[in-house]
């Protein structure tokens, strides 16, 4: 029995080090948010009536023109019809907003040639240095280049249609030469999802409007001729490429010189779409075609210097409070609180190790709220400490020897600290599917802090206190004893 309280202690002691350890020595940390980096937030009104697909589709092009300045802990959700944009970390605020509250316009582009994904050069070059307002314009000759991986990507929001631009495909696995667009996502008027037949994989529908069908026809009869130049395999110029907000969505080859209204867009034979894929370009095609105008209805801009103050502030309050707190558990339990500090030491580790690897992989964000849940579950888990002494002090006043109360305590204690921590965490995951931002960063610190108590409480308070209690030096120790914590001495002079 003893053997295996030693392993419990060691063993989740050796996880707190060994996580923190791994945690800084892979130089992950935990990301922050708007109010403790620094950035801006804005809420974008939809002009007019919008349907909510049309909402939606527009918050995943703005996210994604976010994710395309370069910042991948911010927050873009809907509330309502309107959207929500949080972005920390941004030092032109002005900027961001122009590209991420721009219109999204469907764009049909020749292709010029396709071009592997861009590698820095290795020497000074005319592109090198260049100022991304100041590149270039690409241009159908520069396909013949051999060293077309240094041609740069138009930046975001600099997708001219009147201009050539190099722009990547929907999963960034290429990048295409295109021209000048051809026309605009107006000449769309419905797409739809064709289920499989034989032999061909998911296909997306497409219905031009009265107008859009003869311009389509007529883009169809420029490129149709290099298709019958070799139908097994077509060049680049038999394709028309369908760009959305920077990015070529779609590059279907014409394979008939004109369509009369209706055309079927499809995967290639090696791989073609499936349902997911074709849902999406369907989506990307029909709203890309309805561009939605959005009023900045309020922005607010927080600086660097105002997060890092709210953070240190919340940072001083929090761990003032733990330090109120752990004095107050060893004067009052006296060694008993010492396994109270080493406790909160091994959770807070773990904690901080999860906490971090979810900001590198999932990224996760924490705000003030967040830290604030992590300041409220250091409460929880002080009163299942506190819960288990009260229970070893009673066991205690009632006639038994520490070392007889200790595992007994625990017992009745943990259905108690079960009830508690399950109650709070319930509390914590109706926040979260109920609420967003904010709320729900306090909501998930809340609950992951909750769920790691209950795991402590079995592999740490359990062990450690079991093992301090069967040990006289600790027991009968003049000031740190924990028989004086718990009263058994003044019971034994009484008596």
């Amino acid at each position: 029995m003893r053997r295996g309280l030693v392993w419990s202690l060691l063993g989740i002691i050796a996880i707190a080090v060994l996580s923190l350890g791994g945690t800084i020595a892979s130089g992950h940390t935990i990301r922050r948010g708007l109010d403790l980096e620094g950035g801006f937030s804005v809420v974008l009104q939809p002009q007019g009536k919008v349907d909510k697909g049309i909402l939606q589709e527009a918050t995943t092009i703005i996210q994604n023109r976010v994710n395309g300045l370069g910042v991948s802990n911010s927050n873009v959700a809907r509330q309502g019809n309107d959207i929500v944009i949080e972005v920390p970390g941004i030092k032109d605020p002005q900027a961001a907003l122009k590209v991420v509250g721009e219109t999204a316009t469907l764009l049909f582009r020749p292709v010029y040639c396709v071009i592997p994904n861009y590698k820095a050069p290795t020497s000074p070059s005319t592109t090198a240095g260049t100022s991304p307002t100041t590149l270039p314009a690409p241009s159908q000759a520069d396909c013949s280049k051999s060293n077309t991986q240094q041609l740069p990507t138009t930046p975001v929001g600099q997708d001219n249609p009147k201009k050539a631009v190099i722009l990547p495909s929907y999963d960034h696995s290429e990048r295409y030469i295109l021209g000048p667009a051809d026309m605009t996502g107006n000449v769309v008027h419905s797409t739809s999802v064709i289920a499989p037949t034989s032999g061909v994989g998911f296909q997306v529908q497409v219905t031009f409007t009265g107008k859009g069908s003869s311009e389509f026809d007529k883009v169809a009869a420029e490129r149709y001729p290099y298709y019958k130049q070799n139908p097994s395999n077509p060049p680049y110029q038999s394709m028309e490429a369908m760009e959305l907000d920077g990015v070529v969505e779609s590059a279907p080859t014409i394979q008939a010189a004109s369509f009369h209204g209706t055309a079927l867009i499809s995967g290639s034979t090696s791989n073609p779409f499936t349902q997911k894929q074709a849902s999406d370009l369907a989506l990307e095609l029909r709203y890309g075609s309805l561009p939605v105008r959005f009023t900045p209805q309020s922005v607010q801009t927080v600086s660097a210097t105002i997060g890092k103050d709210s953070l240190r502030a919340g940072l001083l309050a929090g761990i003032g409070g733990i330090i109120v707190v752990l004095l107050y558990m060893i004067v009052y339990y006296r060694a008993l609180g010492l396994v109270v500090f080493i406790g909160l030491g091994v959770g807070g580790s773990i904690l901080y190790a999860i906490l971090a690897e979810l900001s590198s992989t999932s990224n996760l964000t924490l705000t003030m709220a967040g830290v604030t849940g992590i300041i409220v579950s250091v409460g929880i888990t002080v009163d299942s400490y506190v819960v288990y002494f009260e229970r070893l002090k009673d066991e205690v006043r009632s006639g038994r020897t520490v070392r007889q109360s200790v595992e007994r305590s625990f017992a009745r204690a943990f259905r108690t600290v079960l009830t508690a921590d399950f109650v709070s965490f319930l509390a914590a995951l109706i926040l979260y599917w109920l609420t967003v931002g904010d709320v729900r960063g306090f909501a998930f610190t809340l609950g992951l802090s909750t769920l790691l108590d209950v795991f402590t409480a079995f592999f740490f308070i359990r062990p450690a206190v079991i093992l301090v209690g069967r040990r006289r030096a600790f027991t009968e120790a003049r000031f740190l004893g924990v028989g004086r914590g718990l009263g058994a001495r003044a019971l034994a002079e009484g008596t």
